[in-house]
């Protein structure tokens, strides 16, 4: 450190009074740019940060409800899954009353003790309805499915199959 000195003054001794003049007003420049942008980006992060903390304050809300919901769809007991095709049968019936599909009551075969066949044609938006509410309301998932054209507009061929969970 001493050296670094040391040659520090040789250096300066050797400059004119002029030059000296110079270099210091040029430090003192670099010196002001320097602290004048530390706190230009200093205001700038914390304009960021005012706009960002409602935003945020509204996603810790809404992340709290949802987690809120999520803890009272745990604690309520689990629905009631159908044991067998006939009870299978019957919940499809029951969710396809609910959204006004009737005609897929005529189109549902029992393949087995825990699947469900549907091949025809339905009006495919009604037919998704029925679909989501078998998945979420009777716990009966979508296995597999083929949709075409239907015949008409607004219908479809479907030809889907449908399982109860396994047990366990």
């Amino acid at each position: 450190m001493n050296q670094l000195k040391a040659q520090f003054l040789v250096f300066w001794a050797a400059r004119e009074p002029r030059e000296r003049t110079f270099l210091v007003t040029l430090v003192v420049l670099v010196v002001l740019a320097l602290v004048s942008q530390t706190l230009w980006s200093t205001y700038q992060a914390r304009t960021r940060l005012r706009k960002q903390i409602p935003e945020l304050a509204h996603q810790v809300e809404d992340l709290q409800r949802k987690a809120n919901e999520l803890q009272q769809i745990k604690s309520q007991p689990p629905a009631a899954l159908p044991a067998d095709g006939n009870a299978l049968l019957a919940t499809a019936t029951a969710a396809a009353n609910s959204v006004r599909l009737p005609e897929v009551v005529s189109q549902m075969k029992l393949e087995g003790p825990r699947r469900m066949r549907v091949r025809g044609a339905l009006p495919f938006d009604r037919w998704l309805d029925w679909t989501a509410a078998l998945q979420r309301d009777g716990q009966i998932r979508l296995v597999s499915c083929r949709i075409d054209t239907g015949v008409g507009p607004g219908t479809a061929m479907i030809d889907a199959l449908f399982a109860l969970p396994e047990p366990g």
